[in-house]
C-alpha cells in the first residue's frame, strides 16, 4: 500500500491518519501545533466548556424557580478557574489523540509542512528541515478566522474567536460582528456571564442559514439575556480610539461601543503557504477543489475538512477524512452529505438536519410541516426549559421526512433522530407508528410527526 503523508492533525487529518493506518498503510502526520486542530484546541471543545459554565452559573442564580434558596449575591464567576477547567479538558483530549496516534503506529512530524513537488513534502521542525516522500498525500490543513478587510485583528480590541476564549476577564461589554453560529454562541456565553453584548448581522435575521422562525426563538431569548441585536446592518468603521463600531441600518448610522470587538464573520480555508502550486493542486480562495472521493486534480493527492470549503463542521471533517483515507488506501468510498447535523450550542440550543422549510419549498413546492412546542412538553416543563419547538418537514410525493429543525432543550442531542430518519429515508406513516418514551423531550419529535399527519395528541 505504501506511505501516506497527511498535512494537518485536526478532525479531518487525525481521522484520516487512523483510518489509513487501520488499512495497513504507513502513515506520516505533519502538524505544526497541537493535535486536534481548531475544533479541539480553539473551537468546539473549549467554547462548549465555557457554555457549560455559563449555563451552570445561570442555573444556580435561578435555583429559586425549583424551590431552592441561594444567596445570589454570593454566586460569582471565578474566571481564572473557569479558564483552567477549559484548558484542562482540552489538554486531556489532546492527550487522547496522542494516544490514538501511538496506538495506530502513526509517525508524527511536528512542524510546518509544504509541498516541494507532487510527491515530496518539506517540513520545518525544531531539529531542522526534513524532506519526506510519500506515495499518497491527504491535505487537511483546516481553516482560520476571516477578518474584516478594513479592520484586521489586533489581538487586543479587535479579536477573533480564539482570543475571545482567553480574555483576562469577563469584559463589561462585547460587540459581536456576525450573527452566525460562532457569534451567537459567544453572545450566549458572555451575556450570561454578565457582559453587555451587541450582535451586528448583515442578513435580515441572525443564523441566516436556518429558518427565520427558528432563529427568531433564539433572538427572543438572547434579548431576554440583555443582548442587543442589529440585523440588516452593515459595519462601516471600527474606531479603536473611541472603542466603537459605526454601523448603518435602514439608512441611519449608529455607534455601538464595546470593550472588545469579536469579528465572527466566518472562516476561510487555510490553503496558503503549503506549496499547493509546487504540487500542481488546483485551488481557489474558497478552498481546494475535490471530487466526491476527496480526490484533487492530482490523482494521488486528496484533501478534506475545512480546507476544501463546503460545510465547515468537525463531524463533516471526520466523515471526509475517512473517505479520503479509504480512497487513498485503495478502497472506494464517497462523501454523503444528505443528513449532516447542524448544531448550535446557544441558550436554547438549535439543531437541524436536511432541508430547512425554505429550501424544501424551493425543491418540492408544497411541503407538509409538523410542529410541536416545548411549552406543551412535560419534561421541558419540569426542567424549566420550555422555549422553542420541533419542526418536521415532509415532502408531498412519498411523505418522506426531508428536514428536521429543533430549537429547545437538548436539541443537539435530539437531532440524531433526524439524521437516522433522513439516512433511512423514513416516511411519516412509519414514524407515526413508533412508540416514543414518556416523559422525555425526545417525544416532541414524535408529536411533531403526528401533527404533520393531522393526528395531534398533546397539543
Amino acid at each position: 500500500m505504501g506511505t501516506i503523508g497527511i498535512l494537518g492533525g485536526g478532525p479531518a487529518g487525525y481521522v484520516a491518519a487512523i483510518t489509513a493506518a487501520q488499512q495497513g498503510a504507513d502513515v506520516i502526520l505533519f502538524e505544526q501545533a497541537n493535535l486536534g486542530g481548531t475544533c479541539l484546541n480553539e473551537g468546539c471543545m473549549p467554547t462548549k466548556t465555557l457554555l457549560e459554565s455559563a449555563r451552570r452559573y445561570r442555573d444556580i442564580r435561578e435555583a429559586d424557580k425549583f424551590g431552592i434558596r441561594v444567596n445570589k449575591e454570593a454566586v460569582s464567576i471565578d474566571w481564572p478557574a473557569l479558564l483552567e477547567r477549559k484548558n484542562a479538558i482540552v489538554s486531556r483530549l489532546v492527550q487522547g489523540i496522542q494516544y490514538l496516534m501511538k496506538k495506530n503506529k502513526i509517525k508524527i512530524v511536528q512542524g510546518k509542512a509544504a509541498f516541494q513537488s507532487p510527491h515530496v513534502v518539506l517540513a520545518e521542525t525544531l531539529d531542522g528541515t526534513v524532506e519526506i516522500k510519500a506515495d499518497q498525500f491527504i491535505i487537511a490543513t483546516g481553516s482560520e478566522p476571516a477578518a474584516l478587510p478594513f479592520a484586521p485583528f489586533d489581538g487586543n480590541w479587535i479579536i477573533d474567536s480564539t482570543q475571545a476564549m482567553s480574555l483576562p476577564s469577563v469584559p463589561p461589554s462585547l460587540v459581536v460582528i456576525g450573527g452566525g453560529v460562532i457569534g451567537c454562541e459567544f453572545a450566549s456565553i458572555y451575556s450570561r456571564l454578565g457582559a453587555k453584548v451587541s450582535i451586528i448581522e448583515m442578513a435580515a435575521h441572525i443564523l441566516p442559514g436556518e429558518d427565520a422562525d427558528i432563529a427568531g426563538i433564539l433572538k427572543e431569548q438572547l434579548e431576554k439575556d440583555g443582548v442587543d441585536i442589529y440585523t440588516s446592518a452593515a459595519v462601516k468603521k471600527l474606531d479603536r480610539d473611541k472603542k466603537c463600531a459605526l454601523i448603518e441600518q435602514g439608512g441611519n448610522t449608529r455607534e455601538i461601543y464595546g470593550a472588545h470587538v469579536l469579528v465572527a464573520i466566518g472562516r476561510k480555508p487555510s490553503v496558503n503557504g503549503i506549496g499547493l502550486e509546487n504540487a500542481e493542486v488546483a485551488y481557489e480562495k474558497s478552498g481546494i477543489k475535490v471530487n466526491e472521493k476527496m480526490q484533487t486534480n492530482i490523482p494521488h493527492i486528496y484533501a478534506c475538512g475545512d480546507c476544501i470549503g463546503g460545510i465547515q463542521l468537525a463531524h463533516v471533517a471526520f466523515h471526509e477524512g475517512k473517505v479520503a483515507a479509504l480512497n487513498a488506501s485503495g478502497i472506494e468510498a464517497s462523501a454523503d452529505y444528505k443528513a449532516v447535523p447542524r448544531c448550535i450550542y446557544t441558550f436554547p440550543e438549535i439543531a437541524a438536519t436536511g432541508l430547512t422549510e425554505k429550501q424544501a419549498k424551493e425543491v418540492y413546492g408544497a411541503v407538509r410541516i409538523g410542529e410541536y412546542p416545548f411549552s406543551a412538553n412535560g419534561k421541558a416543563m419540569i426542567s424549566g426549559e420550555q422555549a422553542g419547538k420541533v419542526k418536521v418537514i415532509i415532502e408531498p410525493e412519498y411523505e418522506e421526512v426531508v428536514g428536521l429543525s429543533i430549537c429547545g432543550p437538548h436539541a443537539t442531542e435530539l437531532v440524531g433522530q433526524g439524521v437516522l430518519m433522513l439516512n433511512g429515508e423514513m416516511t411519516a406513516d412509519l414514524l407515526e407508528r413508533l412508540i416514543a418514551a414518556h416523559p422525555t423531550v425526545s417525544e416532541a419529535i414524535h408529536e411533531a410527526v403526528l401533527n404533520a399527519q393531522g393526528h395531534p395528541v398533546h397539543v
